[in-house]
């Protein structure tokens, strides 16, 4: 004969299964619909870049450092250009627009350590090179998609190639190219850009977990009832109360632990 207690018990645990999961769709809904994340995305492009809205980087955390037009000078070492922020990119565009033309991104300690002559080193998918008195105190820099450069003093290797940048570094001298555009020495036409971006926001911390509270039951000799109830006036005497938890153990032990 079926236990009216066991299939009571039963019905409680059914309706607490589906009810958890139910509250568990709930919080994968809401976590996908509003989501826990940084208040922008992650926007690091590897490579050089063509054609990129200015509000992507915006939206992404990037933060604009230097704009001036291609025809203003830069200074001997271009300290002018280098940000604070972790990763920098250095960009082109035409006046006016909101597309940038061309653009890499590395490291800000990267971009800005010397090279020789000449010899670009490979970061984050991209040729770099940063090199003071090249030619009568006249440096570049810029980047490009090969370590084939030819920096005289700005780079004038193929110059049909559009993804090369090249900037004099001068207080005199300035341009030089973006991409397949070139001799930009006295242009307005055309902007430098640097912006500058921290990385991804770390997560907050955890809070610490609250101390869990036990309660010991300090006795001894303790009957099942006693054990079960916490109380020395129940009894068991045909042994249907031990009978009932048992049943309940074989089928929801595995909750329970």
């Amino acid at each position: 004969m079926p236990n009216p207690g066991f299939n009571q018990v039963d019905k409680i645990i059914s309706a607490l299964t589906k009810n958890k999961k139910a509250l568990t769709l709930s919080f994968v809904f809401l976590f996908t619909a509003f989501g826990v994340q940084t208040s922008h995305a992650d926007y690091y492009p590897t490579g050089i870049q063509q054609n990129v809205s200015e509000q992507t980087l915006i939206n992404n955390g990037w933060t604009k450092f230097y704009e001036n037009s291609y025809g203003a000078p830069l200074g001997y070492s271009g300290t002018i250009l280098r940000p604070t922020g972790k990763y920098v990119i250095l960009s082109g565009k035409a006046a006016g627009s909101n597309t940038i033309m061309l653009a890499a991104a590395a490291p800000t300690v990267d971009v800005f350590t010397q090279t020789v002559v000449n010899t670009p080193q490979l970061i984050n998918g991209t040729y770099w090179y940063y090199t003071q008195n090249i030619w009568e105190g006249i440096g570049a820099i810029g980047f490009a998609p090969s370590n084939q450069i030819l920096t005289g003093p700005a780079d004038v290797y193929d110059l049909s190639d559009p993804l090369r940048m090249s900037w004099h570094l001068d207080p005199v001298t300035a341009g030089w190219r973006l991409g397949d555009i070139q001799w930009l020495e006295v242009s307005t036409d055309y902007l430098k850009q640097v912006w500058t971006w921290n990385g991804p926001e770390a997560p907050a911390p955890a809070p610490a977990p609250k101390p869990v509270e036990t309660y010991v039951r300090k006795s001894t000799n303790l009957q099942f009832n006693e054990a079960m109830y916490g109380s020395d006036k129940l009894s068991d005497p045909d042994g249907q109360l031990r009978k009932t938890v048992d049943a309940i153990d074989a089928k929801y032990g595995s909750l329970i632990k």
